[in-house]
């Protein structure tokens, strides 16, 4: 069955036991090219194109000047461009954004329609990148998540046929959701909409995933989010949380504890075989007992692959 049968058929599971192929729908390919795009993207993201050119894939965010994420993406070097992986409907706004301070730079924007994106959770080809790293193979550009057994694969369409139906051996398929689940699971946050201009990068652990360097020079947004780093204590960092209640959460939902305080705001949320799983940004003193519009969520805090750096 080829990826685009799959889409015709909607047969795809929810959510699947690793290893599992997800067809990443919700995501799309923003490609910027151009002399000057890298020069350009290191003045208006969180993390450090640097980094990019030298074979890392990194999250990133562009800030509001109160150093808030307004937009997030994923970027990756292709060539000569950048491949910027964002949420599918926030695409315009990625490029509109990041279009703002454009003047006379020689960079260019646009929604690349001619690239697939997948997920492969689990059980990863003794092939694949290094952790973080990215590397292009004959299914397409494979993108390996830092702290976790998953990957990424971007993919020409014409090509996708044929890497669907080999990525797909062996392995179960879902959809968009498996893959939303997948990044929970390797607390990997990006800004939904519903959630823009709420968080600092490190409160989404961009200063542990490497979406945010504290060494890179200015870029909008950067005094506020330095000042905070050093000078500083955040209260409230991203969490995961599993919970029972049927009730999906959307990205910017306000969390209230057992008192009714607000203990935090949504950052995603995905089923799962138990229930819904969902990161969350949260005070750092929340036990995990949480209440959306006075209702049980019946939750707990889960594990994250990578351990919070609060300060005491």
């Amino acid at each position: 069955m080829s990826w685009s049968d799959v889409i015709a058929a909607r047969s795809l599971a929810d959510h699947a036991e690793s290893p599992y192929l997800s067809l990443c729908d919700h995501l799309a390919v923003i490609r910027a090219s151009g002399e000057e795009a890298g020069h350009y993207l290191q003045g208006q993201l969180s993390c450090d194109l640097r980094e990019v050119d030298q074979g890392a894939h990194l999250t990133g965010m562009h800030l509001s000047l109160k150093g808030r994420g307004l937009v997030s993406v994923r970027i990756v070097r292709d060539g000569e461009d950048y491949l910027m992986l964002c949420p599918t409907g926030q695409q315009d706004a990625v490029i509109k954004a990041l279009m703002k301070y454009r003047l006379r730079a020689k960079v260019e924007f646009s929604v690349d329609q001619d690239c697939v994106v997948f997920g492969l959770a689990g059980a990863l080809p003794g092939t694949s990148p290094a952790p973080g790293q990215c590397q292009p193979t004959e299914h397409g550009l494979w993108l390996r998540y830092p702290h976790s057994e998953h990957a990424l694969v971007i993919t020409p369409s014409a090509q996708a046929d044929s890497a669907w139906a080999a990525l797909s051996a062996e392995r179960a398929i879902t959809t968009a959701n498996g893959w939303k689940l997948a990044d929970i699971e390797a607390g990997e946050g990006q800004i939904y909409p519903g959630a823009e201009d709420l968080f600092l990068p490190q409160v989404l652990n961009y200063d542990v995933t490497g979406g945010v360097n504290f060494k890179k020079g200015c870029y909008t947004g950067q005094e506020v989010v330095a000042r905070m780093h050093f000078k500083g204590k955040l209260k409230q960092r991203m969490q995961r949380i599993d919970y029972s209640a049927n009730r999906p959460l959307e990205a910017g939902d306000v969390l209230r504890d057992a008192d009714g305080k607000a203990a935090g705001e949504v950052v995603s949320s995905a089923s799962a075989p138990h229930g819904y799983s969902a990161l969350a940004v949260l005070r750092r003193d929340t036990d995990g007992t949480l209440f959306k519009d006075e209702q049980p969520l019946d939750s707990r805090l889960a594990a994250l692959p990578y351990s919070l750096p609060w300060k005491d």
